[in-house]
């Protein structure tokens, strides 16, 4: 008698054993256990299939020599009443697999003898994720924004189309499942693009910022969204660009010789003597119509404001610095319109250098090159008349020049008829000069600034304009 309580209950600890060890593995994407229990699970499958469910039922003794059955939910029994036929044993009956399962409940139950071990777990194909991309109805010159549908927050639950049942209850669950991420792309890479963790996202645009936020190419913009379950799905959608980037390079030329000079991009302020001739050349994005405006007054019949289709075109424009209290900077504009009306500009200060020159007091003509010529200084800026007469001290003319200043090469130290050296001493000279600035010069006021010599359009010949300068010659 003791013998048999014995094993009686041996046998019941190892049914009680196999109930709790007993188990249903599966290669799924995710698992949890149901609302009604932790020892029955739900499996979930990231795919495109309807029928892409396995499952693995193991012997939880590890003896084996079991019988395996497996059924499924039937919704209209709420019972495990279908049987499947479909599935393999492996060869010591320890474990059992089952593959291209639908969505629904599974029971497997392996029986020995009297030993009888049941499981039951639930099987979600999510094969129904998906996502869309749109363009924002409201997008427009300035504004670009993107939003999916569904439209769901990374905080929103939304119902799968699989429920599970409770026998014990009679109760229906709904598996639940969110949108943990949203990840944003565009190719090619926009640096304003906002990658917001949500359905919708955009790029608005800075008015008061030169640099276009907006695309000016077409772009490709692509979401990915990964749900709760580790799952994803992507879309993307073919942005055509509306917006325009206007830019623009500029050459400083010499207008006398032709000759390149400084050049810069963008934003950047001009600064030149007058006549300041400048080179434009377009760089703008993604324009159809294009308007050049120079911002100076018209000078000679010149064009001020230019209208052209053209993006190939690099107009040439000549600044002048006529009148002194007219400002010294002008704004060249270019502006640039899509095809589809959008519109962008740059701005480009322009900044004619006020008119200066200077003399120096003495030079030596030795032939060793240096200062062997009297001539003005090198930083003299916007002169547009310029003449020169040099005497000896008894009021003879040894040189003279009236011309472009650039021309003059100065006086070398000789006499008139340049046969002979002129001989050492001081040396008288008059200048009458006048600049772009309509500043005139005369001995009175060579070397001092222009703001503190209000001499505009005073006449050379009058009010001592004649003093002499004096220049002492060494050898």
């Amino acid at each position: 008698m003791v013998m048999n309580l014995k094993y009686l209950l041996l046998s019941f600890l190892l049914v009680l054993n196999l109930s709790v060890l007993g188990q249903i593995s599966s290669p799924a994407d995710f698992s949890e256990a149901t609302e009604y229990s932790d020892s029955d699970f739900v499996f979930v499958f990231c795919t495109e299939l309807t029928d892409a469910g396995e499952l693995i039922a193991n012997d939880s003794t590890g003896f084996g020599a079991y019988d395996f059955e497996w059924f499924k939910f039937n919704e209209v029994t709420n019972d495990f009443t279908d049987a499947l036929k479909d599935f393999s044993i492996n060869i010591d009956s320890t474990s059992s697999t089952i593959s291209n399962l639908s969505d629904g409940g599974y029971k497997v139950v392996l029986t020995k003898a009297d030993t009888i071990q049941e499981y039951v777990v639930w099987v979600y194909n999510n094969d129904d994720l998906n996502v869309e991309v749109s363009l924002h109805p409201d997008n427009d010159c300035d504004y670009l924004a993107l939003l999916t549908e569904p439209y769901y927050y990374t905080t929103t639950y939304f119902d799968t189309p699989l429920t599970y049942y409770y026998p014990l209850t009679g109760t229906y669950y709904t598996l639940k499942n969110k949108l943990s991420s949203y990840t944003w792309t565009s190719n090619p890479e926009e640096d304003d693009f906002r990658s917001y963790n949500g359905p919708f996202t955009s790029i608005g645009e800075d008015p008061t910022d030169n640099e276009s936020e907006l695309p000016t190419e077409n772009t490709i913009f692509s979401v990915l969204i990964t749900d709760r379950f580790g799952c994803q799905a992507e879309d993307d959608i073919e942005y055509t660009a509306i917006e325009t980037d206007a830019d623009l390079s500029w050459t400083v030329v010499d207008d006398k010789t032709g000759i390149d000079g400084d050049s810069g991009s963008g934003d950047a302020t001009i600064t030149g003597s007058a006549p300041l001739m400048v080179r434009f050349k377009n760089e703008s994005l993604n324009g159809q119509k294009y308007k050049w405006f120079f911002g100076d007054t018209l000078w000679n019949n010149d064009i001020d404001t230019l209208k052209t289709e053209d993006f190939l075109f690099e107009p040439e424009h000549t600044y002048y610095y006529t009148v002194a209290d007219s400002g010294k900077t002008y704004t060249l504009r270019l502006y640039s319109e899509s095809e589809s009306g959008c519109r962008d500009s740059i701005f480009v200060d322009v900044k004619v250098e006020p008119s200066k020159i200077e003399f120096p007091n003495v030079f030596t003509p030795n032939g060793d090159d240096f200062n062997n010529v009297f001539i003005m200084k090198d930083d003299f800026k916007s002169i547009r008349s310029f003449k020169i007469t040099i005497f000896n001290r008894v009021g003879q003319v040894v040189h003279e020049y009236e011309g472009d200043i650039r021309d003059w090469k100065g006086w070398k130290g000789d006499t008139k008829n340049g046969n002979k050296p002129a001989p050492e001493g001081n040396y008288f000279f008059v200048v009458e000069v006048t600049g772009w600035d309509n500043v005139n010069y005369n001995n009175k006021n060579l070397g001092k600034s222009t703001d503190s010599q209000p001499t505009e359009g005073a006449d050379s010949e009058s009010g001592g304009s004649r003093n002499f300068g004096v220049v002492r010659l060494f050898r």
